[in-house]
């Protein structure tokens, strides 16, 4: 009966954050961590890359899986990758996710390299995104340094598809999006049209910029460069026509 509430306990902290002491690494650099009244494994997978951890350390990470059988007992998966870590960190960090004022609508990693986020708050006079930063970024810096200093992108999340792809797509400076959807009505791609110098910017080193936001819209990008020759004839014979899209494109995005 005491092994059921144990494993009931655990299992209704899925995706919520644990602190726990290493007590054991193995020779697969699963890591062993005391928590309570059970232990739980960190698999090697499930670490930022470069994390090495030794007895004795304490370390912070959500829980991933819980099961239990006849042979093994209750066995617990940790996890330092998961988005969901990231999230349960800044609701350390900031009041106003852990009060609820700023919500974590959406968010994507690539462990230990680059992470995005959006939020949005419930407050008119809160600002999600300044919030989370906090006073010369100290509220996101602490997160970062607990991620090996995973750099995090802060994004203020809108409905508007088109809007929020603008942003998530940052630094990069885009022309327009379409939303591609399938013949149930169901957006599957987005393709969007920037300048040819801002592409380096949209694809990022090693692809990670478009990858997270991908990750983020659940989307497939496809990218496309609107400053060809046919682009600049345009430009040169109807510079106003040119002039209203970037208008409409303007107020769409601001």
């Amino acid at each position: 009966m005491v092994e059921d509430e144990i494993f009931n306990k655990y299992k209704s902290k899925i995706g919520t954050l644990v602190t726990g002491r290493v007590t054991r690494v193995d020779p697969q650099n699963a890591t062993y961590i005391e928590i309570d009244e059970i232990r739980a494994v960190l698999p090697m997978k499930s670490r930022i890359k470069g994390e090495k951890f030794k007895v004795g350390d304490h370390l912070k990470a959500v829980v991933r899986h819980v099961n239990m059988d006849k042979d093994n007992g209750i066995q617990i998966e940790l996890s330092r990758t998961s988005p969901k870590f990231l999230e349960e960190l800044l609701a350390l960090e900031v009041p106003e996710i852990a009060d609820g004022t700023v919500i974590v609508e959406k968010s994507a990693r690539i462990p230990g390299e680059r992470a995005k986020i959006a939020l949005i708050s419930t407050h008119p006079q809160v600002d999600a995104v300044g919030a989370t930063v906090g006073v010369k970024g100290v509220r996101i810096n602490a997160v970062s340094q607990e991620l090996i200093g995973e750099n995090i992108d802060c994004i203020e999340y809108t409905s508007i598809p088109e809007l929020f792809l603008s942003r998530i797509m940052s630094p990069a400076i885009i022309s327009a999006v379409e939303i591609i959807r399938n013949e149930n009505g169901e957006a599957t791609k987005a393709i969007i049209t920037l300048p040819s110098d801002q592409k380096s910017k949209a694809i990022g080193k090693n692809g990670i910029n478009i990858r997270l936001a991908s990750m983020l819209s659940g989307l497939n990008i496809e990218l496309v460069e609107n400053d060809s020759k046919i682009g600049k004839t345009i430009e040169k014979n109807e510079p106003q026509k040119q002039k209203d899209g970037v208008d409409a494109l303007k107020a769409l995005f601001n």
